[in-house]
């Protein structure tokens, strides 16, 4: 069930929560740059574990989607800049997220803080609970998904957390009962006023192990299919500004990943193609950026370094990176990139991964308005040569275009553990892209969780258009697995897949909304016969009063492949109230 985080007091409100929701049902891309589902959001060729966490690289657009700066005193940027300094003209520098707002019109919207719980129940019935080809079996269910949504700002603090585990419960095949982790937090302490700053942030989400299903979360799924991931970091820093000549950022954070599921088996092998893992990664940073004083020139100097400890390919991996990139905006729209570095980078597993090597990138930024850039670079890192590409465009007062394509050397939790460090929360707790706006997937449920590192190529693309009582999304995605090295024990393969879908929400009254949308999508597993998987889902959504709002939902999804055991379809239907308080 998708997941939303508080009042909705009047029909506008009403649609844009539907919109969001309908931007997960319409397989929502995942960040630029970003994901997994893209990794770092430098906005340009992304690391191993490429999130610039001391700062944006200097291909990233000027703000406007990571402002943060609470009224008061000694008020922060969004890197924990005293504002009465003047603004690194680089775009954000430090650990974003975006603006505080009033959290839906909970409360007295003259509050600090905003804390919104919640509770939803939904009842469901599908006509084929483990997505077989024969012996179909039905059952009823329940999902049960409290939730709290926690938004505030002061002087000092700033605070988004949505949290909302779900319990599903069946009538019939109990064995398929779970409790799936999900939310998400971020939190930005200021422990010494325009200097010394706490930043901490988390994610759960849920994955699969076999690809093909819908990431939003309402498409049931057999319990041995799902994967929890889990990511958090917690990252002190401190800022110092050489007057308007130049800004340091040191920094250091702790991160921890995990992904937990059944070990799974794809048809025909003897190793798995998943395993439990996690990791720990200690890594430390400074980068140091021009300020005004150069002009139109910009320069950016970086030394960041990562040392795991875990599980598989993680088992002494270490990933060190110091790297000088320079901007120069030949007009105020159009500046030329340059970057130029060595990264030193090991990873453990069955073909144990050693890159020393040089790395370097060519490109451009072009910035038309406040609302839209774009950045186009090509260069060699994580040991190869790729094109990448980020866009955020406004293309008229109701439509937005976002596109991505980044290739870079990853596993998926390094990726997702990137997520954390190039994403904000919106108004209702879900995940963002800070550059872009584009939604934000921790764990795609389309593309197979595999234990092992992988060259990965992932593109998207996002067309939103809104009116006063319509919105429309249209989106696609690619991504490619190129296997790389193992975990000891487990079999990986090279995967590909991609897909599309097309989402339409219309307002039928203040409190009345209609929601459909239909997804297509392939994906390719190693040698394995192609599968298509065909989408489609209708929602009807009602505010009953202030606090308590309806659906019901029907969806229904197909898998055809050239083996007929692999194919199978399954229909759902739901019902369910949400209250808040």
């Amino acid at each position: 069930m998708a997941i939303t985080a508080a009042v909705m007091p009047d029909g506008s409100r009403l649609r844009r929560h539907l919109a969001a929701a309908a931007g997960a049902l319409c397989l929502a891309a995942p960040p630029l740059a970003a994901q997994e589902s893209g990794g770092g959001g430098s906005g340009g060729l992304a690391g191993p574990v490429g999130a610039p966490v001391g700062g944006a690289s200097l291909g990233a657009p000027v703000e406007p989607f990571a402002t943060w700066q609470p009224a008061g005193p000694g008020r922060m940027t969004a890197g924990g800049a005293a504002s009465s300094a003047p603004n690194v003209r680089l775009g954000p520098f430090g650990a974003p997220f975006a603006a505080p707002s009033e959290a839906a019109g909970a409360g007295d919207p003259g509050r600090a803080w905003n804390i919104v719980p919640s509770i939803a129940v939904d009842v469901g019935a599908t006509d084929n609970v483990f997505q077989t080809h024969s012996d179909r079996r039905r059952d009823a269910y329940t999902v049960i998904t409290p939730a709290i949504l926690i938004d505030g700002a002061t002087e000092r603090v700033r605070a988004i957390i949505n949290y909302a585990p779900s319990a599903q419960l069946y009538a019939t095949y109990t064995d398929q009962n779970r409790v799936a982790q999900l939310g998400n937090g971020m939190v930005l302490a200021e422990l010494i006023p325009g200097r010394l700053f706490l930043d901490m942030r988390g994610s759960a989400s849920l994955g699969t192990s076999s690809g093909g299903f819908v990431p939003s979360g309402v498409q049931t799924v057999n319990r041995n299919d799902q994967v929890q991931n889990y990511n958090f970091q917690v990252s002190p820093y401190y800022v110092h500004r050489f007057g308007s000549a130049a800004t340091a950022q040191l920094g250091y954070a702790f991160q921890y990943s995990a992904q937990e599921g059944t070990t799974q088996f794809q048809p025909g092998a003897t190793l798995p193609s998943f395993n439990n893992q996690d990791y720990i990664g200690n890594r430390g940073y400074l980068v140091v950026r021009s300020g005004e004083d150069l002009g139109r020139l910009a320069l950016q100097g970086r030394v960041d370094g990562t040392v795991f400890s875990g599980t598989g390919v993680y088992d002494g991996a270490h990933v060190y990176v110091a790297s000088l990139e320079a901007r120069y905006a030949i007009t105020p729209t159009i500046a030329v990139l340059l970057e130029g570095g060595y990264e030193d980078i090991e990873y453990a597993g069955t073909n144990p991964n050693r890159i020393q090597d040089a790395i370097w990138s060519v490109g451009a930024r072009l910035t038309p308005t406040p609302e839209s850039f774009l950045t186009v670079r090509y260069g060699h890192r994580g040991g190869f040569d790729s094109p990448s590409l980020q866009a955020g465009l406004q293309l008229g007062g109701f439509t937005r275009l976002t596109a991505s394509y980044v290739e870079q050397l990853a596993t998926s939790a390094t990726n997702a553990q990137d997520l954390l460090s190039t994403t904000t929360l919106d108004e209702l707790g879900n995940p963002v892209d800070s550059q872009s706006g584009a939604p934000v997937l921790y764990a795609n449920a389309f593309f197979p969780a595999q234990s092992g590192l992988f060259r990965m190529k992932t593109g998207a693309v996002t067309l939103t258009q809104s009116w006063p009582r319509d919105s429309v999304s249209l989106s696609a995605y690619y991504q490619e697995q190129i296997p790389i090295s193992a975990a000891p024990g487990t079999l990986i393969s090279q995967t590909t897949g991609y897909y599309g879908g097309i989402s339409w929400t219309h307002e039928l009254t203040p409190s009345t909304a209609l929601n459909l949308g239909v997804q297509i999508g392939r994906s390719e597993y190693g040698n394995q016969p192609a599968t298509t998987v065909i989408y489609a889902n209708a929602a009807l959504y009602h505010q009953i009063n202030d606090r308590l709002s309806g659906v019901v939902r029907f969806i229904y999804s197909t898998q055809t492949s050239d083996v007929a055991a692999s194919e199978y379809s399954q229909s759902v239907i739901l019902a369910g109230l949400r209250q808040t308080f």
